[in-house]
């Protein structure tokens, strides 16, 4: 056996075996990770993975608990509905057993609700409890702009995914979807159920077989958001641009979106548009500015729309804001969903071609499942709160894949000012969570009347309907388009001095709720004519001196053929105006 033989062999013998003082001793199998723990991000965190940014990433860190740090390494998952995606792989760890990724990819998980773990790599663990980490969520954004020529690079729609703990909604724009969909997700973050389809959009009349109008109309003319003016000519002149931002609360996954999208028409008027038609696109003078908030855990989305005026002028619009419900998950027939409009007392299905009249006040339409039991994780429920009255609902499509109504709105864009119209869209598996969620939002709707008093004088303004009593609640909400009427009434010693603010004058006030006013009374103390008490017996003088308003002052006395305890002199004299409670002197008669 030649030596290179020998050390070869020898080799061999030695890696499998240890000689320890005369005896071969086999070393024990590798250690494996016992548990882990990611500390980093904290529980729960939210992200939004923005694809129009240059990088997608967040940091995760931990630490693990037995193996051996040198040779251990771990993957790191995210856990929901009984699966995982992996979000890094073969992460290897310090010497600590403690692991970094300061740049892991948010693509990875994205549009999920899960749990991170870091479990031993390349295993899949039956019993994930020894491997703890935080929840989740990540949504993600992306821009929709126009490519090739004359408007190349403007920006028409947007996509928003915004994740959180319970629940989740997704949006484009005004002219697209408006609120894309809403979903629920049970206790493993199993998405159950998708209840909102395309709901707050004016993207044209997509469940119309016969369309005569487009779903927003400026002065009677038919006008189109970026995204509807896309699809009509992507290269007409004067073509919209939207605009959009967002924030998010990392603790709470809260999501806020900016939007704004000028309406145009074409020079055309007829329906449906076209590239001849509208080979330039004219301004209205109208952009709705529309911001949505996103909040109680995925539970609720508030959309507020504010048509502005731009050229200084004032505006009539009329609305048609599209409503489409799904309300089932893996499988289901939209046709089934049913509805509780304001006004009526149960729930009922609907058929393409149905109109439903609405009071002349807002309300909250709910939505269920015929026939689901209440808490279906498969179905939910749902309710849509508006803010101001809405003459109909009119059911345009009703067929297994979802449910489609439009909301008929109208008003008036003030001359260089806006006007607003607002939605909660409320989902959750239990219908007492969504009937105090949908009051929440009923309540928050209200248009506020804010009372506030000033002046030297006291006094008390009062409503009719009755809600403010100030003095003591000065501030109520009314519904919109009520009209109320403030009346100020003052105190003894004090004079109403006149209104400021929503009111002016100084007669009653009537107030009609269109939006949030504030209101100012104004008080004046009263002021003392000086009465003439000479001649008067002390006594009737201090009277008529209090019953004037002023006060006594200092009291003399003297000689005096006047009669004794009559009043001789005073000072001021009689007839002058001068400050409430300014003091009068007098001269006191001794006889």
């Amino acid at each position: 056996m030649s030596f290179a033989t020998v050390r070869v062999t020898a080799a061999a013998a030695l890696a499998g075996a240890l000689v320890v003082g005369g005896l071969v001793v086999t070393p024990p199998a590798r250690a494996a990770i016992a548990g882990s723990r990611i500390t980093t991000p904290a529980d729960p965190s939210f992200f939004i993975a923005d694809e129009n940014a240059g990088t997608q990433t967040f940091a995760i860190a931990g630490t693990t608990t037995g193996g051996n740090p040198a040779s251990n390494r771990v993957d790191i998952n995210c856990y929901s509905d009984g699966s995982s995606v992996t979000v890094a792989k073969s992460v290897s760890l310090k010497p600590d057993g403690s692991f970094s990724l300061p740049k892991a990819n948010l693509n990875n998980p994205l549009d999920l609700t899960c749990r991170l773990r870091a479990v031993p790599a390349g295993t899949s663990p039956s019993n994930l409890t020894p491997f703890s980490g935080p929840v989740i969520g990540v949504g993600e954004r992306d821009l929709s702009k126009v490519s090739g020529g004359q408007n190349n690079g403007k920006t028409y729609d947007y996509y928003l995914d915004a994740q959180q703990q319970a629940a989740a909604f997704d949006y484009t724009s005004l002219g697209g979807c408006g609120l894309q969909d809403g979903y629920l997700y049970d206790a493993t973050y199993t998405l159950t159920t998708t209840t909102f389809f395309c709901n707050a959009g004016l993207p044209g009349p997509a469940g119309s077989t016969a369309p005569t109008r487009s779903d927003v109309q400026v002065d009677g003319a038919n006008a189109y958001p970026p995204y509807q003016a896309f699809f009509v000519n992507a290269n007409a002149g004067g073509f919209p641009a939207l605009t959009e931002t967002y924030t998010i609360d990392q603790a709470t996954g809260n999501v806020v979106i900016h939007e704004a999208d000028p309406l145009v028409k074409c020079t055309d008027p007829a329906y449906p548009p076209n590239t001849t038609g509208c080979a330039t696109f004219v301004a209205t003078g109208v952009t709705d500015n529309r911001t949505i908030t996103q909040d109680h855990n995925g539970h609720v989305s508030w959309i507020t729309d504010s048509f502005t005026s731009t050229d200084g002028k004032a505006h009539a619009i009329d609305l048609l804001w599209d409503n489409n419900q799904q309300f089932w998950g893996n499988s289901g027939n939209s046709a089934q969903v049913e509805y509780e409009f304001p006004g009526e007392s149960a729930f009922s299905t609907h058929v393409a071609g149905n109109t439903v009249g609405l009071p002349s006040t807002p309300g909250a339409i709910f939505v269920r499942m015929h026939g689901a039991p209440d808490g279906d994780t498969a179905t939910g429920r749902g309710a849509i709160v508006y803010d101001r009255p809405a003459t109909a609902a009119a059911f345009t499509f009703v067929q297994s894949f979802d449910s489609e109504f439009t909301l008929h709105q109208t008003g008036t864009v003030p001359a260089g000012g806006s006007t607003r119209f607002r939605f909660a869209y409320v989902q959750d598996y239990q219908s007492v969570n969504v009937a105090s969620m949908a009051q929440e939002a009923s309540t928050a709707f209200l248009e506020q009347i804010a009372v506030s008093r000033s002046g030297t004088g006291q006094g008390t303004v009062r409503s009719a309907p009755d809600g403010i009593a100030c003095g003591k609640a000065c501030t109520h909400g009314y519904a919109y388009g009520t009209s109320v009427n403030l009346t100020a009434k003052a105190a003894n010693g004090s004079k109403f001095a006149g209104w400021s603010g929503a009111c002016t004058g100084t007669q009653s006030c009537a107030v009609t709720t269109v939006d949030n006013v504030a209101g100012n009374a104004k008080f004046a103390l009263k002021p003392c004519i000086v009465p003439n008490v000479v001649g008067k017996t002390l006594k009737a003088a201090k009277l008529a001196i209090k019953k004037a308003l002023c006060s006594v002052g200092k009291i003399r006395v003297a000689s005096s053929k006047v009669k004794k305890g009559h009043v001789i002199s005073q000072r001021p004299r009689h007839g002058r105006r001068v400050k409430q409670l300014t003091r009068i002197g007098l001269l006191v008669s001794t006889g």
